[in-house]
């Protein structure tokens, strides 16, 4: 069982294994998930609640102070008569000493005594858990992965359009100016200048001057940045064989030669023109979606071949309680389950999901040339529990696969924009014979959809153009592997960025070794005959 478990960190979506633990993966992380992010959230209303009881105390202070200012109001005594007459008085005379020999000292102490120090080590210590700049950078990505894989406008973005859905909220000009920034620096310049101007359009803040004075002023200096991502975008575009540095500072030359005026008509120009206009102007070239983009964007042909029907036959149980089946694709076979898993089940699984940990894109071979990303938090469900018993007995119903030698259940929950490459659940080209996996190469995959996804997230087969969208409560299952265990290429599979929603999932793998005698095997040579 020991070795079992330890293979586990061989597997595609992991938690951090010491051996592939750089700095970054075995911290936890907001972005990666939207329980972490529920746990951010949590955060800001301490923080909130923390810097208004503050503010009350330091209001209070200054509702002092100006009360004992109303209480001393004597006038003006404009003229030196009406001031020699107010201190020529005994009693006026001898108040103004005392209060200026015994009063006004205290009041200076009052106004230099610290107040509000418990709810500014409160605010310290919550600003010691705040997102680092691993999580910036992340959530700067997630945004530029939905925004190019669902190719959508930065004016769409920014006004809260997402996919023809209308959200009651919006981007302010940090945040453009922020995405536009990231752009920037990682050379592209023609998503830069959009989120530029998205940043030049937008009005003032209300009490604009108060809060540029705290946070920056985000419109110094904005016009000439579009202006220069503007050049370098069309400069680069005239010519690709240019060099980043060549570009940068033929651009600094072109604006320190230009007018002032002509700067200003250059960016009048452009802030007025759309996307689209300004695409066609700069002889932009239209780069044609990848297929993971096509399918994410739901453009894959539509099936027409395929059924629903009730499955009685994979267990004998399913004569008494058969399963609503949906065919995906015939070959390679795929097929959805609907309402495998019930609301109280559902509730019951996010209860049992603790402690969670990095969920990881790779193995850990030493043969992977790609760096590792963190996409999710994940739990595994290794301790028997009544709802782990429960859910292996309806995975071997919809499988007819035996689970008993591997009863673990693997938890995931998605961030907002995570997503995850293509790639195969088949160990065969990552394990060697001195030390492969004790349950054999991972026959099926088997995924049950644990919440409902708004937009994006679905599961994607580029190869063979299937999309399948994620229906709360549904499971999705597909064998990696032909019938003579051979790995079956066409089962590369990735997630589509999640655009809004929570995606948690409950994965499981069916193992080769523990269906010897369940599965039917035959030689792919007479597989091949069977079909001619």
């Amino acid at each position: 069982m020991f070795r079992i478990v330890g293979f586990i960190c061989l597997i595609v979506l992991v938690p951090s294994c010491d051996s592939v633990d750089p700095e970054n993966y075995g911290k936890d992380y907001y972005s990666s998930s939207v329980s972490g992010l529920v746990h951010l959230l949590e955060l800001e209303r301490q923080f909130m609640e923390e810097f208004t009881v503050h503010a009350d105390v330091l209001q209070e202070k200054v509702d002092n102070l100006q009360m004992y200012i109303n209480y001393l109001d004597r006038g003006q005594h404009e003229s030196h008569r009406e001031r020699e007459k107010f201190v020529s008085n005994p009693l006026n005379a001898y108040g103004l000493i005392r209060r200026l020999q015994q009063d006004w000292p205290k009041w200076k102490n009052y106004t230099q005594k610290p107040l509000g120090t418990a709810q500014l080590n409160a605010i310290e210590e919550l600003l010691s858990y705040a997102p680092d700049s691993y999580d910036m950078t992340e959530s700067l990505k997630s945004m530029d992965r939905i925004e190019r894989t669902y190719d959508l406008p930065a004016s769409h973005i920014a006004s809260g359009l997402l996919q023809q859905k209308q959200y009651d909220t919006h981007l302010s000009v940090r945040d453009c100016l922020a995405l536009a920034q990231h752009k920037y620096e990682t050379g592209d310049y023609i998503r830069a200048s959009m989120w530029y101007r998205e940043a030049l359009r937008y009005e003032p803040e209300p009490n604009a001057e108060l809060i540029n004075a705290v946070l920056g002023d985000p419109r110094e200096g904005l016009d000439l940045q579009f202006a220069r991502t503007m050049v370098i975008r069309g400069l680069g575009l005239s010519d690709q064989a240019m060099s980043r540095e060549t570009i940068d500072a033929s651009a600094s030359d072109f604006l320190n030669k230009s007018s002032p005026r002509d700067v200003e008509e250059f960016i009048g120009y452009y802030l007025a023109q759309s996307d689209e206009e300004i695409a066609k102007d700069m002889g932009t070239p239209q780069t044609p979606p990848t297929a993971h983009e096509f399918g994410c964007r739901g453009l894959f042909p539509k099936r027409t071949n395929l059924v629903c029907r009730y499955n009685s036959t994979t267990t004998p149980f399913l004569r008494l309680a058969p399963l609503k089946m949906e065919e995906i694709n015939h070959d390679p076979y795929i097929v959805m389950y609907h309402n495998v898993l019930s609301d109280r089940e559902i509730e019951e699984m996010n209860n049992l999901a603790e402690p969670m940990f990095n969920g990881l894109s790779g193995s850990d071979m030493a043969n992977n040339s790609e760096p590792l990303e963190i996409v999710a938090r994940v739990a595994w469900l290794v301790d028997p529990s009544p709802f782990r018993e429960r859910l292996n007995l309806r995975i071997s119903d919809m499988t007819g696969f035996d689970v008993s030698d591997f009863e673990a259940l693997q938890l995931a929950n998605f961030g907002v924009g995570s997503y995850f490459k293509a790639h195969f659940d088949y160990l065969t080209d990552r394990i060697t014979e001195a030390d492969s996996s004790p349950l054999g190469d991972r026959t099926g995959s088997l995924i049950i959809y644990a919440s409902e996804v708004p937009q994006g997230g679905a599961t994607i087969f580029p190869d063979i153009q299937v999309t399948v969208q994620p229906q709360k409560g549904n499971s999705l299952f597909w064998y990696n592997t032909f019938d003579d265990s051979t790995p079956d290429p066409r089962s590369l599979h990735g997630v589509c960025p999640v655009i809004a929603g929570s995606r948690w999932t409950v994965t499981k793998w069916l193992h080769q070794w523990p269906q010897m005698f369940l599965k039917p095997c035959c030689l792919r040579r007479q597989l091949v005959e069977r079909k001619s």
